[in-house]
């Protein structure tokens, strides 16, 4: 007959198997719930850098992401074959960047569901890519159907690294100047505008990310914008100075908007595994992946949700 001690042993290694998959079960679970469900009186946008897509992205995972966020618009980063993007959202409008630095190129994509919006007037700004060594801004009006807010919008993908700060600086009162170009040429009395994207604020030699974005927010003010709050603190992961298993948090991904008053709550929520891991470390390899981080990409989308309401007279 088994002694009472190895009839313990079992039960005591069920019971810590249990305890671990409960701990876990909240990061595991935390999208739906962190991220507010897709309301039909607002009108959501989605800021996504998708890492030198289609590359071998698990492409039905990421359409399984989108179904979950339920935009109406799309800000992307990092594209470089725009036509595969049809895959992820059938039947949307899409309006790429001809150019996207010497990387790639790393084109800028605006896509937009027809039913819901409309997209005029959509420019690329070439005085952002600095005579084309990166990436330029794209910009286009948005107008909601059915009524909602009409607003200017703007995606960036600026000077990557810590040794490219001073190159992010140049690049930061060119984008002031496209948003004042973007008010001047839209429609009388409308200067909403919402600026999202890869503002790659890592900091630079001289100054930490903290720094980097106190400045940024210094720069852009006189353009009247604001940056929002982005809940939970991180957009992104990189592998870390280590270099080992363990993938690092960084707040690189940005929102600012401009006039937006019908606003109450500025603020912007990441997804993905930003969430699943409550912006705390992943240990991940890839024969260990993170499903999100490894076969999607490093960036979490960025929402943005904005009041079905139009506060201009």
């Amino acid at each position: 007959m088994p002694s009472l001690a190895r009839l313990r042993t079992p039960a005591l290694v069920v019971a810590l198997v249990g305890l671990h998959a409960v701990a876990r079960a909240p990061m595991a679970c935390c999208l739906g719930r962190a991220v507010p469900a897709a309301r039909a009186d607002h009108l959501r946008v989605v800021s996504w850098n998708l890492r030198n897509f289609p590359g071998d992205h698990d492409q039905d995972r990421m359409r399984e992401r989108l179904d979950a966020l339920d935009p109406q618009v799309l800000a992307l980063q990092e594209v470089l074959q725009p036509a595969a993007l049809e895959a992820l959202r059938p039947g949307w409008r899409w309006h790429a960047s001809v150019h996207g630095g010497s990387h790639g190129p790393q084109r800028l994509v605006l896509g937009w569901d027809p039913a819901a919006v409309e997209v005029e007037d959509v420019r690329e700004h070439a005085s952002l890519s600095m005579g084309g060594r990166v990436r330029p801004a794209l910009s286009g009006y948005v107008r909601a159907r059915h009524g909602g807010p009409d607003f200017h919008l703007v995606v960036v993908h600026l000077k990557a690294t810590r040794a490219g700060h001073e190159v992010r600086r140049q690049q930061w009162p060119q984008l002031a100047a496209v948003v004042a170009e973007r008010r001047a040429d839209g429609p009388a009395g409308e200067d909403d505008v919402l600026v999202l994207g890869d503002f790659n604020a890592a900091g630079g030699p001289q100054i930490t990310a903290d720094e980097e974005r106190a400045a940024l927010a210094t720069a852009l003010a006189p353009a009247g914008l604001q940056p929002w709050d982005i809940v939970h603190g991180c957009t992104a992961y990189w592998e870390g100075r280590r270099r080992d298993s363990f993938w690092e948090p960084s707040r690189i991904d940005l929102v600012f908007g401009g006039d937006l008053h019908e606003v109450s709550r500025r603020e912007a929520w990441p997804g993905a595994h930003c969430v699943r891991h409550a912006c705390g470390p992943i240990e991940a390899t890839e024969h260990h992946p993170e499903p999100d981080l490894h076969h999607m990409s490093d960036h979490c989308p960025i929402v943005v949700d904005l009041p079905a309401v139009d506060d201009d007279p």
